[in-house]
């Protein structure tokens, strides 16, 4: 409200920003949608990645290397730096200061990502994204604590776009909704191996942190039936003790381990300290959009900074 009446102002950056947010306190697939806009983007503009770096032990303003812990930057944006290495990941929990900070280390920048920041007011964005759940949508919840939203459903009217992500299929109908609606939907591609010799991988283990596992988990199952599921808390900090225990599980399986790339940032080090005989497998995760013209051509507008 005290943005909306001016108490409160936004700053507005030279920069085009793209937000990408929700209304739900998590597990919408905000890092994914980042990694969407950066595949669709990279090879016409120089892409700065801000996030509050959620989870981390350090504040302030740091830039993400790939050799950076996820300890100190955050799981999610060393992902995406891992990814993207030759994109600016950066992390700062006042995005008014970040970008400045980013744009120091990188003047190139003509496009800026600001990762979870659609309640973050601050910074007047060239273009809001914001996603919320096919099986959970933001119209069938409450506000904290009655419910996950962290704000009202009205406020969707802010968004520029909204997103139904994790759809079972792109191919729902039309969803009435105060602005522009689309669904994405996630494809599995090959796995990639990480560490560990090459294996035929009959029942791994299947090891993930995410704010729902159920989905990746049930994607595996139906490749590998006979596997073990290993699920934990979003953004876990694992434990030498419980990577122990992963290991072992996978020794009485066959050797391999299916991990995501969110966990495997956390867990790389670990495994590679240890060096047990296993072998390591990403799955990785690809988004599928319903109609990926019109969602480009609708950034593109607000990028360009085009008015109709």
């Amino acid at each position: 409200m005290l943005f909306r009446v001016g108490v409160l102002k936004s700053v507005k950056f030279d920069v085009p920003v793209i937000v990408v947010g929700n209304l739900s306190v998590g597990g919408t697939g905000k890092t994914p949608m980042v990694k969407y806009l950066i595949q669709q983007y990279s090879n016409t503009h120089t892409i700065g990645v801000l996030s509050r770096g959620y989870g981390r032990l350090t504040r302030g303003f740091l830039e993400v290397k790939e050799s950076s812990l996820a300890k100190n930057v955050g799981d999610e944006p060393l992902e995406i730096k891992t990814q993207f290495p030759e994109i600016t990941v950066t992390v700062c929990e006042n995005r008014v200061l970040g970008i400045p900070e980013m744009l120091l280390i990188n003047p190139d920048i003509d496009l800026v990502i600001l990762d979870d920041a659609f309640q973050h007011q601050y910074v007047k964005p060239s273009l809001s994204i914001v996603l919320t759940t096919y099986s959970n949508p933001y119209t069938q919840d409450f506000v904290v604590p009655m419910g996950r939203l962290r704000e009202f459903r009205k406020n969707i009217k802010r968004g520029d776009m909204l997103i139904y992500t994790k759809s079972p299929n792109l191919n729902e109908g039309y969803i009435e909704e105060p602005i522009p609606t689309f669904h994405s939907k996630v494809e599995y591609p090959a796995l990639t191996r990480v560490f560990g010799g090459e294996r035929e991988v009959n029942r791994p283990i299947i090891v993930s942190g995410l704010a729902d596992n159920s989905q990746f988990q049930e994607a595996q199952l139906k490749k590998y039936p006979d596997a073990i599921c290993a699920g934990f808390p979003d953004h876990r900090t694992y434990s030498i003790s419980e990577v122990k225990k992963v290991i072992y599980d996978a020794d009485r399986l066959d050797n391999n381990i299916i991990t995501t790339e969110k966990d495997w940032v956390k867990l790389k080090t670990f495994i590679r300290e240890l060096k047990p005989n296993v072998t390591v497998w990403i799955q990785s995760i690809s988004l599928e959009v319903n109609d990926p013209i019109k969602l480009k051509q609708l950034i593109d507008r607000k990028v360009n900074g085009e008015t109709s």
